[in-house]
């Protein structure tokens, strides 16, 4: 179809797909939400399996569907929701996902927005088969430049007689009518006016005038079909509107029966209007939105008879709703709700934030809730919940820990930090944004002199991959990696066990002497780890370069450490029970015939080793969960963990004291 071209035909039959009989559903027959759990198994069922129980929501030729934003502001997480949709639907079936700007309204834009638009797309993945940038057949697909498509339609419209010209203006209602006549309808009888009356009024006087849609005389008998929500009436007419321009509904009730306005005093397009007619041209099958759009869906409907065309199908989804039901906005939410901050300021990745939208409303038939895009596309039906959803951000966080561990896990499968690199790059940012040069220690303070912080992030990120939502959060949670400060350490209980009597002092005396065993060792393996480590990309000696995971030399010290702290906190245990039993023995009895009570013994080491991982983590991550100890200490390095433990090395050059920097 050539630009501009007028197509006024019923659409033939054969190319569209037909009504989704086994989809529709009652508006009182509201299936009940069924409560999902956060779930991460990879019991998934087959797609063949999905196609014959749930193939019937879907059309039976591919779909063309469109994302259609106003540059107005920031894009919001629920446009971002629709788009997804209509993106999953045209991919699912084989068909084209098409993106047009709706900037009919000039006065509303804000600079800056339509490029957003594309932006956050693009970032989600969710990249348009045709629209601004990419073209296509029935462009332009900006509606600011297609007025002259709208006025040719507008103007076989008036042919036709289902539209007129309205010369009612605000300034001319005066005292003889309310403003609720010029905002809901004609109030000077103007589609009473005929063909030549109204063009002489139009092109010889050249009085101003909107272009109003005649309503049909059968309105009230018409209900109107939707694909979530099955069958939708026509919206009782307002009490404050003029009853010139209501009928009965047959049950007393009034209807608006208003004459539309399609086109403006200005020559502008309504809304409406253009985003049927743009809908039509562009062969639009499928028009999935807010339900915010229902009411509007009559006049859509209304404005496809007066063409003559066949609408497409359309299916209205939920609202998002905060925790307290409340509609979901910027004064009620709990993070920011534009796509630019979450993927800004948040952190939040582009798999995250897809997978955490598709769950809103949609019927996941799969056991796990962790998908990516390609999954989505392979499963996606139109089997949505009707009513509105709840935005849980904690669904949110959750899966963000989830799609970064798989990056993780990724880049040490395949040896790649560009998986990671963007989440270190806001690691880093934050660090040095929160912490200046003078507060750092150890290896952090090495890394930023020596150019090395980046590498040393991302050493920090595989080890406690697992816990990170926001570059805020995570370095929060690990800052013990990059400061330290005494106060913030948490006291000790001196009290271990009465008997055998174990002190905290002892246990302390033995973890020290387990690090010292284990620092002098250090010059005999390749990796010093005060220094910083190899980069992703190398491989450990001593590992096959074919193995499937890349091990962190803090990872490959981590048991080399915690077998040090096992054997001295073994001969700790074992040798305070054996005085103990002596103690309490017959001075003829022979201890080593006797031998030492292994009951004892475990009960011992388990309250000394517990005593010995609290009073690290305390000393060390300031009581903080995270990495093991081994790799904790093996991340921080000796001369750090010296400092902070109060041992004096036997390096006098490299000694520290406990004092706080």
């Amino acid at each position: 179809m050539q630009r501009g071209a007028l197509a006024f035909t019923t659409r033939n039959p054969t190319s569209r797909r037909r009504p989704l009989r086994g989809h529709i559903l009652l508006a009182n027959s509201r299936p009940s939400l069924r409560s999902r759990s956060f779930a991460t198994s990879s019991k998934n069922r087959d797609a063949s399996e999905l196609d014959a129980s749930r193939r019937v929501n879907l059309p039976d030729s591919p779909a063309r569907t469109r994302f259609a934003p106003s540059p107005t502001g920031f894009m919001h997480i629920g446009g971002l929701r629709t788009a997804l949709f209509s993106y999953l639907l045209a991919k699912r079936t084989g068909g084209q996902f098409l993106l047009r700007i709706e900037d009919t309204d000039q006065k509303r834009l804000v600079q800056g927005a339509e490029q957003r638009i594309f932006d956050d797309l693009q970032w989600a993945g969710l990249q348009w088969d045709e629209g601004p940038g990419v073209g296509g057949p029935y462009g332009s697909y900006k509606q600011s430049e297609r007025n002259d498509i709208y006025q040719k339609h507008a103007q076989h419209l008036l042919d036709s007689g289902t539209a007129y010209r309205c010369f009612c203006t605000s300034q001319t209602a005066g005292a003889a009518a309310s403003l609720a006549y010029v905002t809901s309808g004609c109030y000077q009888s103007c589609s009473s006016l005929t063909h030549d009356e109204s063009q002489t009024k139009a092109k010889e006087k050249h009085e101003p005038f909107t272009v109003r849609l005649v309503q049909p005389k059968d309105v009230h008998k018409r209900v109107y079909k939707d694909l979530i929500y099955g069958k939708i009436k026509r919206l009782k007419r307002s009490p404050s509107a003029s009853s010139s321009a209501s009928v009965e509904d047959g049950a007393g009730s009034s209807l608006d029966l208003a004459d539309t306005i399609l086109i403006k005093s200005d020559g502008t397009p309504t809304y409406h209007f253009a985003n049927v007619v743009d809908d039509h041209l562009m062969q639009i099958t499928h028009v999935i939105r807010g339900t915010e759009w229902m009411a509007s869906t009559p006049l859509h409907y209304d404005l496809y008879t007066a063409f003559g065309w066949e609408p497409p199908e359309f299916a209205h989804v939920g609202l998002l709703l905060d925790k307290d039901k409340a509609k979901l906005s910027k004064r009620n939410a709990d993070l920011q709700l534009d796509v630019f901050s979450l993927r800004g300021a948040e952190g939040v990745l582009p798999e995250t934030l897809i997978n955490f939208l598709v769950l809103l409303g949609w019927s996941n038939p799969q056991e796990s809730d962790v998908l990516q895009l390609q999954d989505m596309i392979e499963i996606f039906d139109l089997k949505f919940t009707t009513g509105n959803t709840v935005c849980d951000t904690k669904k949110l966080w959750f899966l963000q820990k989830q799609h970064v561990q798989r990056r993780c896990l990724d880049a040490r499968q395949q040896r790649e930090s560009s998986h990671i690199s963007g989440i270190v790059e806001r690691i880093q940012k934050t660090v040095l944004e929160v912490y200046s040069s003078d507060l750092l220690v150890g290896r952090a303070q090495i890394a930023h002199q020596n150019g090395t912080m980046r590498q040393y992030c991302e050493e920090l990120l595989l080890l406690d991959d697992k816990n990170y939502q926001t570059p805020k959060q995570w370095v929060e949670r690990n800052n013990y990696f990059f400061t330290y400060n005494t106060s913030q350490v948490p006291e000790s209980k001196d009290f271990v066990l009465d008997e055998p009597k174990v002190t905290l002092s002892d246990v302390q005396e033995a973890v020290k002497g387990a690090l010292s065993e284990w620092s002098e060792n250090l010059g005999s393996r390749p990796d010093t780890l005060d220094h910083p480590p190899p980069k992703l990309g190398a491989v450990p000696d001593g590992k096959d370069a074919n193995s499937t995971h890349f091990l962190l030399p803090a990872e490959l010290e981590n048991a080399v450490i915690h077998d040090a702290l096992h054997k001295s906190i073994s001969e700790l245990s074992t040798n305070r029970v054996r005085g103990l039993q002596q103690k309490m023995s017959d001075p003829e009895d022979d201890m080593d015939q006797v031998g030492v009570d292994s009951a004892m013994v475990q009960t011992a080491y388990k309250a000394c080793n517990k005593t010995a991982m609290r009073w690290l983590r305390d000393r060390l991550c300031y009581g903080k969960p995270g990495p093991g100890m081994g790799a904790v200490i093996a991340t921080l390095g000796w001369s750090e963990c010296a400092r902070r433990l109060g041992i004096s090395t036997l390096d006098q050059s490299i000694a520290l004291t406990a004092n706080t920097q």
